[in-house]
């Protein structure tokens, strides 16, 4: 019997029986390629449309259907699975996730989510309130997003509709830009929670359309070497608040020196987007995940991060402060490294200066000479120095008395002695 006829005859007894039985009785006819389909979770209707449609060919229905119905419902299941910011929102108190959702918590949800979804549906749930009723938050399905906020009416935004998630922290509340404009307000998490859930619902969005945007590029990296990465890039930046050449260059030459494409993957992707960074999320997802950090992972991890303040050229009070707050976060004393701010500083100084002493150029030279300055030891500091030093030695009260030739001599060197401090200033770049 041609596929097309063979489709029509069990939709007739389709028609006839409830939804697991006629699931039952078309496997039992033989029909060895439905296995495969209902393996992925197809609902009754799609399956009614598979047998009856009208396209030619069951290669067809099946592609249709799997890209349409099967993946979809596996993509938000395996991403619950696999996706590295699922442990971290774990940790949170207010978020579950299924099949240990406490059925007090569903009864609540029950109140807004819309008619058809049921709570084996509810794949993640969110419990906004304060007294633990989860009549007001969030909960997330194989189709969608669902969400109800105090005194406001429920709000339904399916995946597909989705296009754009963004967080919006403010001082108060934490948010969640749907498309740019539907605000979700939480008030029970925190913002490097909210923050994790957004970056979640992006890869949820990305999974699900079948391609992930040329802004919004899905690289898998393990989160324990994706806050190092993030630290760094915090500390590198955090003079300016923003990316420039210099800090691109400093974090691409730093991390690709590593032998891992995932890491150089991510690092690209970093700079592409020029993605800032908020502190406290950065500490609040080292603190999540420090019991997992092996005591010399986490130790090494704070020498670099050290390393990066030094070339993010932070003030070495700042530092120690940076530094002692990343010992308490990753709970690794602070005695271990006594003078580790002072000794990283001092090295990195020692060899950009000697950097600096081949970089001259011959005005430079002869600048540092006339300045008495030594090239290797050259920076912001000693040029204003020596420059002091050297202009003191022509002050105009001490030449009044002399011949008006002379004085003329000694303002000249007086003005040598400005252009060589502005030719060191430019190449300091201060």
């Amino acid at each position: 019997m041609p596929i097309r006829a063979t489709g029509r005859a069990y939709a007739s007894q389709f028609r006839s029986f409830d939804h697991e039985t006629s699931i039952f009785y078309i496997l039992f006819h033989d029909c060895h390629w439905l296995l495969a389909v209902l393996h992925l979770g197809v609902s009754g209707t799609l399956l009614w449309c598979l047998l009856t449609g009208s396209s030619s060919g069951l290669a067809g229905y099946l592609y249709t259907l799997v890209l349409l119905g099967g993946l979809r419902v596996m993509s938000i299941q395996e991403r619950i699975q696999q996706s590295q910011w699922i442990p971290l929102l774990r940790s949170s108190d207010n978020i579950y996730f299924a099949p240990v959702i406490p059925n007090k918590k569903l009864q609540g949800a029950m109140t807004y989510l819309p008619h058809g979804v049921s709570p084996n549906d509810v794949l993640m749930l969110i419990d906004d309130t304060v007294f633990g009723s989860a009549k007001v938050g969030m909960c997330l399905t194989a189709k969608g997003i669902f969400y109800k906020a105090s005194f406001e009416d429920e709000q339904a935004y399916l995946f597909e509709h989705i296009q754009q998630v963004e967080a919006d922290i403010g001082m108060i509340t934490s948010s969640i830009l749907i498309n740019g404009q539907d605000e979700l307000n939480f008030t029970q998490l925190d913002k490097g929670v909210v923050r994790t859930l957004v970056a979640f619902l992006k890869e949820c969005c990305q999974g699900l359309h079948g391609r992930q945007s040329t802004h919004q590029k899905v690289v898998r990296i393990d989160a324990e070497m994706q806050i190092v990465i993030d630290l760094f890039a915090y500390f590198i930046t955090f003079n300016t608040g923003q990316w420039n050449a210099r800090s691109k260059e400093v974090v691409s030459d730093h991390f690709t020196k590593l032998n891992d494409e995932t890491v150089h993957q991510y690092v690209e992707k970093l700079l592409n987007e020029q993605i800032c960074f908020d502190y406290d999320d950065l500490l609040h997802r080292l603190a999540d995940m420090k019991d997992r950090l092996a005591y010399n992972f986490r130790r090494e991890m704070i020498e670099q991060l050290v390393y990066a303040m030094a070339l993010g050229k932070i003030e070495q009070n700042q530092a120690d402060l940076f530094m002692t707050h990343l010992c308490r976060v990753s709970n690794v004393s602070r005695a271990v490294f006594p003078d580790l701010v002072k000794i990283i500083y001092q090295c990195l100084a020692e060899e950009q200066n000697k950097k600096r002493a081949l970089d001259l150029n011959h005005e430079q030279r002869q600048a540092c000479q006339l300045l008495e300055i030594q090239p290797h030891v050259l920076s912001e500091q000693t040029l204003q120095a020596a420059y002091r030093k050297k202009m003191a030695d022509f002050h105009p009260d001490k030449y009044q008395s002399l011949p008006e030739s002379v004085r003329q001599l000694i303002e000249q060197q007086a003005q040598q002695l400005n252009q060589a401090r502005a030719v060191l200033k430019a190449y300091l770049g201060v």
